[in-house]
């Protein structure tokens, strides 16, 4: 069960009052904190009609005592969404872009790429219920409030999850980097999949990569070109670049 997650940062603070005022739990200021961002945050508050407490330092830190900053934001758990959920919210757009986690197991590298995932619009990340890091503090922290701006999927098997979605008109692609690709794969760059309408990208485990079943069960591989200085790209830095690219051909509607 996911739990509630607590915020320390100014800046995420405000971004969350700002945005998704109706995630707010509680909201704790300690009643010797000041300053401008102190003063901004409760304005904010105010005009978002976020309830706060006045209270003693040592009651925040009992809260919460990692990254004292003088207040903590209290965020109500993450909501999982089941797959026809999904699908049923994105039944009218004409554009749909998915991120499916095949065993992502680094908060860091989960909630880097649900941050990027909500910084270029995807309309849903896919993960699975075993073998995947969940919403945790770290995931929370690292995706500077992008958990909060994209709908996560958790099913109980990614295979059948893409079966479903293939059924449903989505292209699947695995990223994979060029070493992994042999004769009996088909590949394509980034730049072939962009004007694509209804797409799904998997992105896999930072140590196996993605499941020999899961790639056979995509319609094809897609490929970073890449020098031969490296062996290949971390998962959230692969994501950022494809995203992006898909992102910057929807925006200029290209063909």
């Amino acid at each position: 069960m996911t739990t509630e997650s607590f915020i320390t940062s100014k800046t995420l603070i405000k971004e969350i009052i700002k945005t998704r005022p109706d995630l707010v739990s509680k909201l704790y200021i300690a009643n010797n904190a000041y300053g401008k961002d102190i003063e901004e945050i409760i304005a904010l508050a105010k005009k978002k009609k976020v309830s706060f407490l006045t209270v003693p330092k040592e009651k925040i830190l009992s809260i919460f005592n990692q990254g004292y900053s003088g207040l903590v934001l209290v965020v109500s758990p993450v909501r999982y969404y089941s797959l026809e959920e999904l699908l049923s919210k994105i039944s009218q757009n004409s554009e749909v872009t998915l991120l499916i986690l095949d065993e992502i197991n680094d908060p860091h590298n989960f909630g880097a790429i649900l941050r990027t995932a909500a910084a270029f619009n995807i309309d849903g990340v896919i993960i699975q219920q075993w073998n995947q890091v969940p919403v945790t503090q770290t995931v929370v922290e690292t995706s500077r409030g992008g958990v909060f701006n994209v709908p996560i999927v958790k099913v109980k098997n990614v295979f059948n999850a893409i079966t479903v979605l293939k059924k449903n008109d989505f292209w699947i692609y695995s990223a994979l980097p060029p070493e992994s690709i042999h004769n009996n794969i088909q590949t394509v760059n980034v730049e072939d999949i962009k004007s694509q309408k209804r797409l799904a990208i998997v992105l896999g485990n930072e140590h196996k990569g993605i499941r020999k079943n899961i790639i056979s069960n995509s319609h094809a591989a897609v490929v970073i070109q890449q020098s031969n200085k490296v062996q290949s790209l971390n998962v959230s830095v692969c994501c950022g670049i494809i995203l992006y690219e898909i992102y910057k051909c929807k925006s200029s509607k290209c063909q």
